[in-house]
């Protein structure tokens, strides 16, 4: 609650303060956005169905998608990937995920530190030797997690929605996760990217799936280990058997 100022020598300046702090309590909210090519949502495979948000990844072969650990289950091939998407309209084609990877941390005990995915995809139907990150015009950059108060946008599909929402918002931190408080982030935008100039810093995950209601987003702490994996499935190596990820006491996909 706000309280006068028992130092300020004017009701202007003090109506000026309390005003400004008001402004700076309101939370963001998240707002339909244009598509960007980049970022798309994550199909159950030959359904209308989607239950995450991925994101292109600047990568050697530019086949690479980050998304959200906890979205994901099996070795691949359940899922479609569908960038840019808009009201049913997937203007870069649907992209077979062929193989998934993992950090140990997540496949051995699903620790939400670790709570990302890096998706090796393919064209559906097609055998048009192309990438997805040729196709959609570039890739993000995978960077280490944010600093307090950097600002990112977040984007993410709704399951209920057909097309993207985004909220541009400052980080926090809770418990060493990053944290974005803005409302409408709700199921399905899991995976989604926060982005800071070209690079990926974050994704909707981590703590409690992502977080227990729509107005407040967590993040794993990206850093070693998220580059690390990243170079793993630049490699080319050997996909993981990824688990289904454990119910808790609240979840986003």
């Amino acid at each position: 609650m706000l309280t006068p100022s028992r130092t300020l020598g004017t009701g202007v300046v003090a109506v000026g303060m309390l005003l400004a702090a008001w402004v700076a309590g309101v939370p963001a909210t998240a707002a339909p956005a244009a598509p960007d090519p980049r970022v798309g949502p994550l199909f159950l495979a030959g359904t209308p169905i989607h239950v995450c948000t991925g994101s292109v990844l600047d990568s050697t072969d530019g086949d690479l998608v980050l998304t959200a650990a906890h979205c994901i289950a099996g070795s691949g091939g359940a899922l479609s990937f569908a960038p840019g998407y808009d009201r049913g309209v997937a203007p870069f084609g649907l992209w077979t995920v062929s193989q998934i990877y993992v950090d140990p941390a997540w496949r051995e005990s699903q620790d939400p530190q670790h709570d990302y995915a890096v998706l090796r995809v393919a064209p559906s139907g097609t055998t048009v030797p192309a990438s997805v990150e040729s196709v959609v015009g570039g890739g993000f950059e995978l960077a280490p997690a944010p600093a307090a108060e950097t600002t990112v946008a977040v984007t993410g599909y709704p399951t209920l929605g057909d097309s993207p929402v985004s909220c541009t918002a400052a980080t926090t931190s809770t418990d060493s996760y990053p944290t974005v408080v803005c409302d409408g982030l709700g199921d399905g935008t899991s995976g989604g990217p926060w982005v800071a100039g070209p690079r990926v810093v974050a994704l909707v995950g981590g703590l409690d799936h992502g977080g227990c209601t729509d107005s407040v987003s967590y993040s794993p702490a990206f850093g070693a280990a998220t580059l690390d994996l990243l170079q793993r499935a630049e490699s080319r190596g050997a996909g993981d058997v990824t688990p289904f990820a454990l119910p808790g006491t609240c979840t986003r996909s």
